[in-house]
């Protein structure tokens, strides 16, 4: 995928750990989701495309540079990151609240890519942010939406990746086991740490949604191990 991505780096970039071929990586794959998921469904170009949540740009740069003819938009809860992705962009990027009312979105997209978002999030919260996003698409919009699936469980149980401290990997997996959503606070009534889903969990949540249709949920799809939902609104 030969694009010119801007490869600048915010130097609090919380994405970053040093490693600037995984960074990308991480974009690339992402992209490349979007454009499966715009296929399957059978729609064309979005001519409107937010990355809510998105951070310093990890994403954000590969939408500019692959869709140049498309309005791209950001958001996220950080103000700095925010900053940083408008002035090295040249994008319009605002602050969001962490539980956002369609309003604060900001229109209406015909895609919206959410990435890591709801893997720090507890299930009220995260239908919460599906129902208010997918209410901010277009006739036939997509919302695209990474989780922690099985392989993160696996993986969290095998101790291959400490994705929590170890009492909040215990109430992580007591909820998984009982309802298929688990969920602890990185700290104590924080209501942000990390989550960790079992597919049929997502497939409820999209089931209670209104008018909409789901076109993709595969596992591992982004960066190895996010799994990916791709659902679509349904013009009346």
């Amino acid at each position: 995928m030969d694009l010119n991505v801007n490869r600048t780096i915010y130097p609090e970039d919380l994405m970053f750990a040093g490693n600037l071929d995984h960074y990308l990586s991480c974009g690339r794959s992402a992209l490349r989701i979007l454009r499966a998921a715009a296929k399957l469904a059978n729609v064309p170009t979005p001519r409107t495309i937010l990355d809510f949540g998105a951070g310093a740009g990890r994403v954000t740069r590969w939408l500019t540079a692959s869709f140049h003819d498309s309005i791209v938009r950001a958001c996220d809860i950080r103000a700095n990151d925010v900053e940083f992705v408008a002035s090295t962009l040249g994008i319009e990027a605002w602050v969001v609240g962490r539980w956002p009312d369609p309003t604060s979105v900001r229109g209406c997209y015909d895609l919206i890519w959410a990435g890591s978002v709801i893997t720090h999030l507890p299930a009220t919260d995260a239908l919460q942010i599906i129902k208010s996003l997918t209410s901010c698409c277009t006739d036939q919009g997509l919302l695209v939406f990474s989780f922690h699936g099985r392989y993160v469980m696996e993986r969290g149980e095998a101790g291959l990746y400490p994705y929590i401290h170890a009492d909040g990997w215990q109430e992580i997996k007591a909820g998984y086991d009982r309802g298929g959503y688990g969920y602890a606070n990185y700290r104590a009534n924080s209501g942000y740490g990390v989550s960790v889903c079992a597919p049929e969990a997502v497939m409820e949540m999209i089931r209670s949604l209104p008018g909409v249709r789901l076109i993709l949920l595969g596992e591992r799809l982004w960066d190895n191990h996010h799994d990916v939902a791709v659902i679509q609104r349904l013009g009346g």
